[in-house]
């Protein structure tokens, strides 16, 4: 069987009533730059266009890179 993977960014978010907030982005680009993450995401922030819960999103706390490998298992043979 076939392995697949998937790439999604987690971008975090204080939000201005000190509440964190996770945007996740999925397929990332391939040899993003932690530049580049730093900089979409605060443009997030200074765009204020995300308003979870009608708070605005006042700073960026952080960013991960998750890549998660699936394969499947073979249980029977087909017969």
């Amino acid at each position: 069987m076939a392995a697949t993977t998937n790439k999604d960014l987690s971008i975090y978010f204080q939000r201005t009533d000190g509440k964190e907030f996770k945007m996740t982005i999925p397929d990332y680009k391939e040899g993003i730059t932690d530049a580049e993450i730093k900089t979409g995401a605060q443009s997030i922030v200074d765009l204020g266009a995300f308003e979870p819960e009608g708070f605005a999103l006042a700073k960026v706390t952080g960013a991960v890179k998750v890549d998660t490998t699936k394969t499947d298992v073979v249980i029977e043979n087909a017969a």
